[in-house]
This record gives C-alpha cells, sequence and structure tokens, in this order.
C-alpha cells in the first residue's frame, strides 16, 4: 500500500500541461503587418502598441541570419495591447481579431489586424466640486477654470480619452498652483451611461490654503555673490506664490550663463500656517572658474582643423565671464577670438558682448588678415527670440590673388572697415542638433561707412528655416536664404570679402565653396551684390544611428544689388548619408548640378547638418 499526494499529483500536472502548451506553440518570423478597419488612427501609430516587429531591412538583406521568432501567446498579447489602447482613447467597445497569412517561406507569415471600432463614448457633463475654506476662495476658483475650460482638451461632445482627463486635471493643478496654492488635491470619478455611450465627469477640487512668499534663499554659490542672482530674480517677499513664476525665474538665473545647474522650489515642509507663507531656495551649481576644451576635425574644403577654448569666471566682474577661442584649418590659418560677456546688463534679458578678434582667411581670389572689436548688445524678447545692435571696427590687408584684375574690385591692400549691424531672430525647433519640428528665422542688416571707415555699404540677409515630421523615422526641412548688398556714399563696389558667395557643403551642394558666384576673366569667383538659395532635404533614419537623405539646392549670385533673376538659378539634386553622433551628424553629401556645362559631381564631407 502507498499513498497518493493529491496536492502534489495536481501542482505536477498543471506544470506538465503548462509546459506542453508552451512547447507546442508554433513559432514563426514577421515579414510585414497590416491593419484594416482603423479609420481613427493610423497603422504606424497602431504598431507602436506592438511588441511583435516586422523584419527590418537589415534583417532582410543579411537573411542567412536568424531573425525573431514570436508564437501565438505574442499576438494574444498585442491584440490586448490594440484594444487597451483603442479604449484608453474612447472606443470602449472595439472589437479586434488577428490574421496570421502564411508565406511561401515556412515560418514566415504576414500578420493581419481586423479592427471593428464601433462608436466612441463621448463626454457628456463635466461636474466641479470645489471643496474650498470659503466661498469668496469658491468664486474665485470657479472664474478661473470658466476662463480657461475652453482650452481644456476634455469638453463636453467631444470623444472621451483617458488622457483628456489627465491633461485636464494637470491644467487645473496649474491653476492653483499659480495663483497660491502650493498643494492643490484633485480627484475625479466617472459615471459611464451604456444605453448612450456617454461619461459623466465629476471633479472633485480641494485647493487648500493660499500662501505667500516667505524667505527668499540663495544657496550652493561660491564665487559668485548672493546680490548677482538677487538683481536677476523679480520675486519678492509677499508675492502670492506661483508656481510658473518661480520656472520663469530659475530661466533668468540659468540665462546669466554662470550656472551649470540651477533649481528655484519652494520649501512646502518648511511652510507657516499661522502667517500663511511659504520660503524658496534658490539653488545653483557655478561652472568652473577655469574650463578648458580642445577640438579636431576633417572636412573637405577645412580639411584638418584643430580649436581650443579657454573659458574664465568671474573675469574682472561679479557676473562677467570670458571665453578664448583658438582655431587652424586650411580655410583660416589662425583665428583668435576673445569674448567677453556682461550678463543681465541693463534688464534681465539683455547681454552686453566685447569681442576683440584676430584672424587670417585663405580664399582661391584674396588672402586676408583681419584685426578689430566688436561690442553687441542683445535683447531677449522671448524664450524664442532676441534682438541686437553690433558695431564692429576693424582693420584689413588684403592680398588679391595674382589672377585678379577686374575692374570690380577694389584693390586696397590695407583699409577701415566701421559698421553697425541690427538683427532679429526666432528659433522654435527641436531638438538641438536633429530638429524634427518647428522653424528658425532670422533678419540682418548692416550699414558700413561710420567715422574711420574707407568702404561705404548697406546690405540685408535674411534666412528661414521649417522642419517637419512628417512619419516614423522621416523628416522634411526646407531653408529660404536671400540677400542684397548696395555700395553707397559714390563707392563703386563693396570689399570683396563682404560679398555674397554661394556654393559648398552648407550652401548648393552641386558646386565646390564659392563656385557659384560671378566670376572674372580668369574664372575667379569674385562675389556679387544679390543673393539667394533655397534647399529641401528628405531625412529617413535607416538604421539606429544612419540616415539617409535626398535633396535638391537651388541658388545664385548677381553682381548688382537688384538683380534676383531666378531663371538664373542653378539646380543640383543629390543624396546623402548622416551617422549620428550626440553633438551632430557626420555628413557625406553628393550632388551634381542639372544646368552647367562642366557637369560634374560634387563630394562633400563635414560635420553638422547643411541647415
Amino acid at each position: 500500500m502507498f499513498e497518493v499526494d493529491i496536492k502534489h499529483l495536481f501542482k505536477s500536472l498543471l506544470l506538465f500541461l503548462l509546459f506542453s502548451l508552451l512547447w507546442g506553440q508554433e513559432e514563426f518570423t514577421v515579414h510585414k503587418i497590416y491593419f484594416d478597419g482603423n479609420q481613427s488612427f493610423s497603422s504606424s501609430l497602431l504598431k507602436k502598441q506592438l511588441t511583435i516587429e516586422p523584419k527590418t531591412l537589415s534583417q532582410r538583406l543579411f537573411f542567412w541570419k536568424d531573425a525573431i521568432t514570436y508564437t501565438d501567446g505574442h499576438v494574444d498579447q498585442d491584440l490586448r495591447h490594440i484594444r487597451k489602447f483603442y479604449q484608453k482613447e474612447g472606443f470602449l467597445f472595439a472589437e479586434v481579431q488577428a490574421e496570421k497569412i502564411p508565406r511561401r517561406k515556412a515560418g514566415d507569415i504576414n500578420l493581419h489586424f481586423i479592427i471593428t471600432e464601433n462608436k466612441p463614448v463621448l463626454t457628456d457633463n463635466i461636474l466641479y466640486n470645489i471643496q474650498a475654506r470659503s466661498e469668496g476662495e469658491k468664486e474665485v476658483i470657479d472664474s478661473l477654470i470658466q476662463e480657461r475650460k475652453g482650452s481644456f482638451d476634455l469638453l463636453p461632445g467631444q470623444r472621451f480619452r483617458d488622457e483628456s482627463v489627465e491633461n485636464m486635471r494637470r491644467e487645473l493643478f496649474k491653476i492653483l498652483l499659480d495663483h497660491g496654492y502650493p498643494e492643490p488635491d484633485i480627484t475625479y470619478t466617472l459615471f459611464l451611461k451604456n444605453e448612450k455611450r456617454q461619461v459623466d465627469v465629476h471633479l472633485t477640487i480641494t485647493p487648500g490654503r493660499i500662501y505667500h512668499l516667505g524667505d527668499i534663499r540663495i544657496s550652493g554659490n561660491e564665487h559668485i555673490k548672493p546680490f548677482v542672482i538677487q538683481k536677476q530674480v523679480t520675486l519678492e517677499q509677499g508675492d502670492i506664490f506661483s508656481q510658473s513664476a518661480l520656472e520663469k525665474n530659475q530661466q533668468l538665473v540659468q540665462q546669466l550663463g554662470l550656472f551649470e545647474y540651477v533649481s528655484i522650489k519652494n520649501l512646502v515642509r518648511e511652510k507657516n500656517e499661522d502667517t500663511g507663507t511659504l520660503p524658496v531656495e534658490i539653488f545653483v551649481q557655478e561652472l568652473p572658474q577655469w574650463s578648458f576644451k580642445t577640438g579636431a576635425g576633417y572636412g573637405l574644403d577645412e580639411r584638418i582643423r584643430f580649436s581650443a577654448t579657454i573659458r574664465r569666471q568671474p573675469f574682472f566682474g561679479k557676473a562677467r565671464y570670458a571665453v578664448l577661442t583658438l582655431k587652424y584649418s586650411y580655410l583660416e590659418p589662425y583665428h583668435i577670438n576673445l569674448k567677453i560677456t556682461q550678463p543681465a546688463f541693463l534688464t534681465s534679458r539683455s547681454t552686453l558682448f566685447l569681442n576683440p578678434f584676430a584672424r587670417r582667411e585663405r580664399e582661391k581670389a584674396y588672402n586676408l588678415e583681419r584685426f578689430g572689436v566688436s561690442v553687441t548688445f542683445q535683447q531677449g524678447l522671448s524664450s524664442f527670440s532676441n534682438t541686437f545692435v553690433n558695431y564692429t571696427i576693424e582693420r584689413n590687408q588684403l592680398d588679391l590673388s595674382e589672377d585678379i584684375t577686374d575692374a570690380f574690385l577694389l584693390t586696397n591692400t590695407y583699409y577701415n572697415k566701421s559698421k553697425i549691424s541690427w538683427g532679429i531672430s526666432t528659433d522654435r525647433s527641436s531638438p538641438l542638433f536633429y530638429p524634427d519640428k518647428g522653424f528658425f528665422a532670422s533678419f540682418v542688416t548692416t550699414f558700413s561707412g561710420l567715422p574711420g571707415s574707407q568702404y561705404h555699404y548697406v546690405s540685408a540677409l535674411t534666412e528661414f528655416k521649417k522642419f517637419q515630421y512628417i512619419t516614423e523615422g522621416l523628416i522634411i526641412a526646407g531653408r529660404i536664404k536671400i540677400g542684397s548688398m548696395k555700395p553707397v556714399m559714390n563707392d563703386e563696389s563693396a570689399p570683396i570679402e563682404e560679398r555674397f558667395f554661394a556654393g559648398g557643403s552648407n550652401s548648393v551642394r552641386g558646386f565646390l565653396r564659392n563656385e557659384l558666384s560671378p566670376k572674372n576673366e580668369n574664372d575667379i569667383s569674385v562675389g556679387g551684390n544679390s543673393y539667394f538659395e533655397a534647399s529641401l532635404e528628405f531625412r529617413h533614419q535607416l538604421l539606429n544611428i544612419l540616415s539617409g537623405v535626398l535633396f535638391v539646392d537651388i541658388g545664385n549670385v548677381w553682381i548688382d544689388y537688384n538683380s534676383h533673376n531666378f531663371k538664373d538659378l542653378a539646380w543640383s539634386p543629390g543624396v546623402g548619408i548622416r551617422i549620428r553622433t550626440p553633438i551632430g551628424p557626420i555628413r557625406f553629401d553628393v550632388a551634381y548640378p542639372l544646368n552647367q556645362p562642366d557637369g560634374k559631381v560634387r563630394y562633400h564631407l563635414s560635420f553638422g547638418q547643411a541647415f
């Protein structure tokens, strides 16, 4: 006789069935994924909800390598993911099915998802239960909500979405945080009416007590005096607490350029309920007093290039800092640039720059040595825009090529330039180095001819860039630049180094550097006074760090200041590859000039986007 442990036998049988089920599941690879019935959402968006991925291009090319395999369990999991996605988007009664379509190769399938969306649930009533400390506070908070509710994601009659409720809750939090309530509490309850496919949203808002700013403390600073930070902030003791005000002041302190890290936060644990005050801490982490950076690179135009940067703060002042930059390349045998920056010069958003410089430029038409100094006053208009006024005076030594004999050129060997510029720009593109949305626009005008200047001209240059996300991995980028320059005060021409040139890795890429411009009798580019460029790029990600680009550039330069003749535009299509790095792409482009007699293919190797 022997005894049977029924509990142990049951566990063993259950484990056996589970392993048998898993072992018996057929494995397969997925070639393509299709969706049908998805009227409200794109297939690319639905694919993001899946764990199953079709074969990549590299897996198809290297077919001898093993691809990722899946089972029916993965399909069932993704069915749940798609249903959950639809439910979050308000389609509570959506139906999703999956169909495996075998291909010729054994174990290789196309996966077909069939979706019946059915009618979504709509938002009906949105009710607010404000539990304020007094009727007066309740009325104030209600009026704030009524002012903003038109901008909420969740509105009566619209499709109900989980994300819309959370966005609305965050907006209500922001309203309270910006009007003196540092500890609000907001909850909501949903009441679903199945027969009408509608939902009511009931929000309970407990604002807590209103607080004013107490002590404003500064910590973390070692060499920067507290008054430098105090001068920059607009917070004052007794102000009504506002989270947006803290964030705005954090940006203002960061704009000083003296700190690696800035944080302004309320010390809610130290609040004084008797006086209704809340202390605030401004914490900063200073940049090093001394820093040194070096760099090296290679481009087909610049060839080997080196750079070194030395930074010092503070520099003969409490909030002033200086950056010394040394550069070498074939185009600039030396470039010495000292930039002294005085942040918060007149206002919290204004900056003064003092910039002595010395550099040598090497071009096919000339060699030029420039020694001078510039002073720039820059005023921030917003987080995205700024304007500036710049004055520059410099002493130039020009050495023209032996092939330059054109009367269009001034041949002074030594001369001075004294000029003033004004400009405005806005940059709403992002992210840095690899923008996929937003735009950039700028305009700069210059007058040369102030006392001490031997050359007199007026110039203007405007540029516009736009970046647009199209679909996963595909970005369209476009640029337009147009400029004009006119000699004035009886001058016949402007200095050659100030004229417009086109062609090169960052210009019309079917031409070499400065090749696209008016030429003299010896076929040397001498620049012009009218300028136009436009570019269009299709940027598509191929692998993790590798992208491909299709582009077309057009442009030209004309002698006269008002000679923008668009019938003369040079067209240059091309292709390129980009290797992604943390500080911008390594770029290789191949372009062909369509309407040029020589028809030579041009190659460009450089760093950074073309625009």
